[in-house]
């Protein structure tokens, strides 16, 4: 009968101990310094002549003069890419 109680609480304290050591991953973690990453550089043309935005990657440029036969619109232009016709005017009639 000593005998089963000794089992018993040896049984009762791995019992405890493997569910502190359970739940106590839950609770803890480590904290670790996550690298920020490096800032894009933009450059961008003074308001006046805000006709080109670019980027590392290529440059966005402003065609068209605002009118209803010509009007506003921005090409992307990859670096390195040379400048493609503009699109045909929309017939009016």
């Amino acid at each position: 009968m000593q005998h089963d109680r000794t089992r018993q609480a040896i049984a009762l304290a791995l019992t405890t101990l493997a569910t502190a050591t359970v739940l106590g991953g839950c609770v803890y973690r480590r904290e670790t310094a996550v690298p920020s990453a490096s800032p894009t550089t933009v450059v961008v043309t003074p308001p006046a002549a805000s006709r080109v935005v670019t980027y590392p990657e290529g440059r966005y440029e402003l065609r068209g003069d605002g009118s209803t036969t010509s009007p506003y619109f921005w090409v992307w232009m990859p670096t390195g890419a040379t400048a493609p016709n503009p699109p045909p005017l929309p017939r009016v009639r």
